[in-house]
């Protein structure tokens, strides 16, 4: 393996941290979604120079689905078939393509953001987002993925920021 592949992943997992930090930042559905979908781009490219197959996986599938999810108020797009269809591809694409036990875990997670993604409330999407962020620490960990570990624990962060932010303001109307 070349010896600077590892490092440009981590360069790529960099770009897919600061967009997933931008959407967790965002109070409009569409612009949360179109955050999460440049992130997933940086974070398909920084899995598999790590090859890392098992978590490529998501973030590829990823990538259809906020395109989908994005155009959610078209009827086409609006169908709820659309969680299932996703969710059961990535579970297809990881039984045919896992290389360890470990590899289902970013799996297990995608299933929890497609449902979180749905979601039209984007508080949802924050909390089921912080389990998904827990599942990936524990997957990076073993895959070596030092901008992930970086990356999940500072979702972390702007999830509860964000999180904390609403209550106040919904404190202060009351």
């Amino acid at each position: 393996m070349n010896t600077a592949l590892p490092w440009i992943a981590q360069i790529f997992g960099m770009f897919g941290m600061i967009a997933l930090f931008w959407s967790y930042q965002q109070n409009q559905r569409k612009r949360l979604i179109a955050g999460k979908l440049a992130a997933d781009v940086m974070w398909v490219t920084h899995y598999l120079m790590l090859s890392a197959v098992g978590g490529a996986i998501p973030n590829f599938v990823g990538i259809f689905r906020e395109l989908v999810f994005m155009n959610r108020d078209k009827k086409w797009a609006s169908l709820p078939v659309w969680p299932v269809i996703f969710i059961l591809i990535n579970w297809t694409l990881a039984l045919s393509k896992a290389s360890f036990p470990l590899s289902f875990l970013p799996i297990g997670a995608s299933t929890f953001v497609t449902i979180s993604l749905w979601a039209k409330k984007p508080k949802v999407t924050r909390w089921i987002g912080a389990g998904v962020s827990a599942a990936f620490i524990i997957y990076d960990c073993f895959v070596h993925s030092w901008i992930g570990i970086i990356n999940e624990s500072v979702a972390l962060i702007s999830i509860f920021t964000a999180l904390v932010r609403e209550y106040s303001s919904q404190k202060e109307k009351s």
